[in-house]
C-alpha cells in the first residue's frame, strides 16, 4: 500500500511541474529585443533544438542575436545568471551586448539536451 501511495504522489508531483513549467512559458511577457547585428554578424540560430555555432567569438562592448528557426519555443540562459531571453517563440529574436570579457556559457531552460554553447568575450 505504501508503494503505491508513493507512486501516486510521485505521479501527481510530475503532473504539477509540468502544468507549472508550460504555464510559466506562455505568461512570461515577450523580450525586448534590440535589432539583430548587421549583416548576420554574432548571429546564433535555434535551429533543429540546436545552437548553432555552439561558441561564438566577439570582442567586449559587441553583441550577440540569437534567432528562433524552431516551431518550439526556446531560450538562451546564462549558466551563472548573467542573461536570460526568456521564452522564444518561432521567429523571435534575443540580442545581449557584453560589455566585459570572459567565457560565458549557456543552455535552454526548456530542452535538457541544449547545453554547453557559449559565447567568447575578448579584449
Amino acid at each position: 500500500m505504501k508503494k503505491y501511495i508513493l507512486g501516486i504522489t510521485m505521479m501527481f508531483a510530475v503532473i504539477v511541474i509540468a502544468i507549472a513549467a508550460c504555464s510559466k512559458s506562455k505568461s512570461d511577457p515577450a523580450p525586448t529585443t534590440p535589432p539583430p547585428a548587421a549583416g548576420g554578424a554574432n548571429a546564433v540560430s535555434i535551429k533543429n533544438f540546436a545552437f548553432s555555432p555552439m561558441s561564438i567569438t566577439i570582442k567586449k562592448g559587441e553583441s550577440v542575436t540569437w534567432t528562433n528557426g524552431d516551431s518550439a519555443p526556446h531560450t538562451a540562459t546564462d549558466d551563472a545568471g548573467a542573461f536570460d531571453s526568456g521564452s522564444l517563440a518561432t521567429g523571435a529574436t534575443y540580442s545581449k551586448s557584453f560589455a566585459a570579457a570572459g567565457t560565458f556559457t549557456y543552455h535552454c531552460t526548456f530542452h535538457s539536451n541544449m547545453v554547453n554553447a557559449k559565447v567568447i568575450v575578448t579584449e
